[in-house]
């Protein structure tokens, strides 16, 4: 059973507004990468991707994006 929890409208849309501005990002951030990923070599875009595994690592200590 769905439970129904009710806010003010204000906040309901600032929240839809969050979720407009979280997905504009996350698709440009997609369309971005492809298209700069065609221009490397494949050299660079394995430097690229052990960059971004040195990151994640480094900020959530985790080797891969699957279930540790």
């Amino acid at each position: 059973m769905e439970e129904i929890v009710t806010i003010p409208k204000s906040r309901y849309n600032a929240l839809l507004e969050k979720e407009r501005a979280y997905n504009r990002i996350k698709s440009n951030n997609s369309m971005a990468g492809k298209k700069s990923s065609v221009k490397l070599t494949p050299e660079e875009r394995s430097a690229r991707a052990k960059k971004a595994v040195e990151a994640r690592i480094k900020k959530y200590g985790q080797k891969s994006r699957g279930k540790n």
